[in-house]
This record gives C-alpha cells, structure tokens and sequence, in this order.
C-alpha cells in the first residue's frame, strides 16, 4: 500500500511513527509515477494489513494524506486501486 504525502519529510515523520506504534515495517519512496499528480511527491509503503492503523496515525500526528492506493500485478503490470 502507498500512502502519499506531500513531503519527504512528512513521509519520514509517518514511517518512524508507524514502525513505532504498530511494529510494521515502512518505507519512504517517491511515489510511482502513474499516481504521482504532478510535482515533487513522497510515499510511504505500508503492509496492506496495517491500512487503518496508518490512516489514524497520519491524522493522529498531523499529516494529510493525498492518496491511499494498493498494488497489486496485473498481466505482469503493476496496478493501482485508490482505497478511501
């Protein structure tokens, strides 16, 4: 799952809290271009399991969330469907 954020370092901010608070592994990568709306634009890659813990994390710190989306591989391409 990614979760976008505006920033490098809102997306770090979010990554440390998540690993600490929930013990999920997380990290901070552009987002995939076919998501990425225009400008500079940082993800956080998540577990799927951990998808409403992350939310409330991200609201919890104060951290808006542009986008949530999973991806899965569809005829060897990978997909993205956003979650709301």
């Amino acid at each position: 799952m990614y979760i976008i954020t505006g920033s490098s370092t809102t997306a770090v901010r979010l990554k440390k809290a998540v690993e600490k608070i929930i013990g999920y592994p997380a990290y901070v990568v552009h987002t995939p271009s076919s998501l990425n709306k225009g400008g500079c634009s940082y993800s956080v890659k998540i577990d799927d399991r951990a998808l409403n813990e992350s939310v409330k994390i991200a609201k919890d710190i104060g951290i808006k969330i542009k986008g949530v989306y999973v991806e899965e591989t569809v005829n060897g391409e990978r997909v993205y469907h956003g979650v709301s």
